[in-house]
């Protein structure tokens, strides 16, 4: 009879393993769905990538001292202002935001090349590095970065 009972557990072992198992690892599953998910979603992609390029980047430097600095010191676009505005919305946001308001005297005057050339230099200066590939004036593109901001302490000073 004991015989019975042992081989009765050994028996039964292994379809209970597989069932707990099988629980175990229902919600790690539904985890990695959910993140593939937001993935889809978002892009999975943040500024933090390197969404642009150094080149792009220069480039905002020159139209920033040519139709910025008379309104807006580069320290006014980095640091717990820049990130209080701008953390978690997306690329797309800030390139409207650009676009439609700036600059204060002619809104909407600049080139899409050149407000792309100008995020990628703010992004810069709030710390983000580049990457190998221009970001471009695509809107669904630009809809699934997410900016995610450094620390203050992290923040690159402007030049």
């Amino acid at each position: 009879m004991s015989g019975d009972g042992v081989r009765g557990l050994r028996g039964s072992a292994p379809r209970d393993v597989r069932g707990f198992l099988l629980l175990a690892l229902l919600p790690v599953v539904s985890a990695g769905e959910i993140a593939a998910q937001t993935d889809s979603v978002n892009g999975g992609r943040t500024t933090r990538a390197g969404v642009f390029t150094a080149a792009q980047a220069e480039q905002g430097e020159m139209v920033y001292a040519l139709s910025c600095v008379s309104c807006h010191t580069p320290a006014s676009h980095t640091g717990p202002p820049f990130v209080a505005a701008w953390h978690g919305k997306t690329v797309a946001d800030l390139f409207a935001y650009i676009r439609d308001n700036m600059p204060k005297s002619e809104p909407g005057s600049l080139s899409r090349r050149e407000y792309m050339s100008v995020l990628a230099y703010l992004l810069r200066m709030n710390g983000m590095p580049a990457g190998r590939e221009e970001l471009v004036p695509d809107p669904e593109q630009l809809k699934s970065i997410r900016i995610e901001l450094t620390s203050p302490p992290d923040y690159i000073q402007p030049r």
